[in-house]
């Protein structure tokens, strides 16, 4: 009876079914795969991995009560089956309020298929700031395993709200008043109106908010007492108003017996029963309102990114768009020049992360996006000693012979360092083989590249500036700050000419303000406004869906993007646009 048992079993799970997502002609359908031990060593397969990870607010950061998920589509490029997959995904800390699916088994992929598989990753509410490292194994039953991939993620305590009395003050005139004496006091005897401002100082809304004052004093008449604030977000200060009027009985030397209590629909941050100061017979004091903002800090400067070794394994990060798949748009500009410059290794100082590849990814863009019929790059070495001046110099440089006066649109892009003067009246471009102890005879100042360009007298010119000018080198989550003039407490205030003034077709995108340093993007691996440079040239920033980008578009995308992102990895980046916002870039 008991083998009769066993061999039931048996039969029932060799039978089960497991579900597993699999691409059929472009599509992801559903795929039933049959469970069995019975595995045959045949040809090796060939395994790849693509992954991707997705936050519900796409913010990359895992906060308290937030779900996420991991994709993982594990693909065979070999000549044999891949049998008894086991994906195992181990985090390095132990958190129960971090929950995962920490193994998934897929029993084939036939060669030349594909199957996927989601890992819903959740926080609950108790969860604690910290950094996880996920690793990512994926093995095979005849040992052709993957080499293990990370998903380093930071988990984000419960941020809760919190509610404060930030002041009032008194109106003993007009409608709705009646008063004594108008001296914007209160005394026995007045019925006046009463501003009630509060404030959210925590750091997380305050949804539904409701408000309520009452008195413990029956000879203390009050109206409007109760209602509805909304939503209060961080640091948001919300006012509202109530009629009072204390009667010839009431009797107190202090604070009146008025009570706020402040709710909201999280059940936290609250105000409970607060004694609110107003006294009789005096002024009210100045309000108590505090500067307020999300502390993006605690989020250890960081948001999920992939780690791998392998070049078997490709890796996409929440909504981060592949900036490398250039699909050509409808725009052709036969007279058209552009000079992409692009300085990531100095031979005296800190490198410049990815500005390389910004020039490599730019020259698509240039090509593919805008149309741009002849392009010039120029990386690294090559950008040495009077570069700037034997390309830029109106009267001998290089440029100077491919334009066409009133004719030829030119573009130009520089990725790279830029250097500040020591007193920080003046900045400059500069070569690969420059020194800052040179650098009003080797660098290139900015003000005589903005004069040189606008004598050219192109049709329209166009500038891309993916440099700060704050005396520090770029930075990104892995690549740390160095200083790279020795300058403290100088604040950057150049004298800039503005040649966009006085032409309508002169424009300049910059990637910060002169004080912030502008990032490098690792998961791109190109400059942070480089890459929002692409994706809104793409087709993101065509906000009035006309199929048309322009440069009023593409600077508002550009500055809100950064602006979000900057802060979640090393601090605020502001770019800046000058000139015509009505040019048309692109047409897709």
């Amino acid at each position: 009876m008991k083998h009769s048992i066993f061999f039931s079993l048996s039969l029932i799970f060799l039978s089960t079914f497991c579900l597993a997502q699999k691409k059929i002609s472009g599509k992801s359908q559903k795929v039933k795969f049959r469970v069995s031990t019975d595995y045959k060593r045949g040809i090796p397969p060939n395994l790849f991995l693509d992954m991707s990870f997705e936050d519900k607010n796409k913010n990359g950061v895992l906060e308290a009560e937030e779900s996420a998920n991991l994709h993982l589509r594990v693909s065979n490029k070999g000549k044999g089956s891949a049998q008894g997959l086991l994906i195992i995904v181990e985090d390095n800390l132990n958190d129960g309020a971090l929950v995962i699916k920490d193994s998934i088994k897929i029993p084939y992929i036939h060669a030349g298929k594909d199957v996927g598989v989601d890992i819903p990753i959740s926080a609950k509410k108790e969860i604690k700031s910290n950094k996880h490292k996920f690793k990512i194994t994926v093995a095979e039953h005849f040992g052709y395993d993957m080499d293990p991939a990370y998903l380093i993620l930071n988990s984000y305590e419960y941020q809760e709200p919190k509610l404060v009395f930030s002041g009032y003050d008194i109106v003993d005139n007009g409608e709705e008043t009646m008063s004594i004496v108008e001296d914007k006091q209160l005394q026995p005897g007045e019925m006046v109106r009463v501003k009630l401002m509060v404030q959210n100082t925590g750091q997380n809304i305050a949804p539904n908010t409701k408000f309520t004052v009452h008195s413990t004093d029956k000879n203390i008449y009050l109206g409007e007492n109760s209602g509805q604030l909304g939503t209060l977000k961080v640091g948001e200060v919300k006012e509202f108003w109530l009629t009072l009027s204390p009667n010839k009985r009431v009797k107190t030397n202090g604070k009146l017996p008025l009570y706020l209590t402040l709710e909201n629909d999280l059940d936290c941050g609250e105000l409970q029963d607060y004694q609110l100061p107003v006294v009789m017979n005096q002024d009210p004091p100045e309000p108590d309102i505090v500067q307020v903002e999300a502390n993006v800090e605690s989020l250890q400067k960081q948001v999920a990114r992939f780690e791998y070794t392998s070049n078997k394994i490709t890796a996409n990060i929440g909504n981060i768009i592949n900036i490398r798949d250039v699909t050509p748009s409808k725009t052709h500009r036969p007279n058209s020049v552009a000079i992409l410059i692009g300085v990531e290794n100095y031979k005296h100082f800190a490198p410049a992360p990815y500005a390389t590849n910004d020039v490599k990814v730019m020259a698509g863009y240039c090509r593919n996006v805008l149309g741009i019929s002849k392009v010039f790059s120029y990386t690294n070495e090559e950008v040495n000693g009077f570069f700037f001046g034997n390309i830029f110099n109106p009267t001998f440089g290089e440029l100077q012979k491919a334009i066409i006066k009133g004719e030829t649109e030119l573009f130009v892009f520089y990725s790279g360092h830029g250097m500040p003067s020591k007193v920080g009246n003046k900045i400059y471009l500069f070569p690969s083989d420059g020194r800052t102890e040179a650098l009003e005879v080797q660098g290139y100042n900015i003000n005589d590249f903005y004069t040189n360009l606008n004598e050219l007298e192109a049709k329209e010119t166009t500038v891309f500036i993916d440099a700060c000018f704050s005396g520090v080198s770029r930075s990104t989550e892995t690549h740390e700050t160095q200083n790279l003039m020795a300058m403290k407490g100088v604040r950057i205030k150049p004298e800039i000419e503005s040649p966009w003034d006085a032409n309508p077709n002169f424009s300049v995108f910059t990637s910060s303000g002169y004080n912030e340093t502008s990032l490098g993007f690792d998961l791109s691996r190109t400059g942070l406004f480089t890459y929002y440079i692409c994706t809104g040239l793409q087709g993101e920033a065509d906000t009035d869906g006309d199929k048309k980008i322009t440069t009023g578009e593409l600077s508002a995308y550009v500055s809100k993007n950064v602006k979000l992102t900057s802060k979640k990895i090393l601090g605020l980046q502001s770019p800046q646009f000058y000139g015509n916002k009505n040019q048309i870039l692109t047409e897709y």
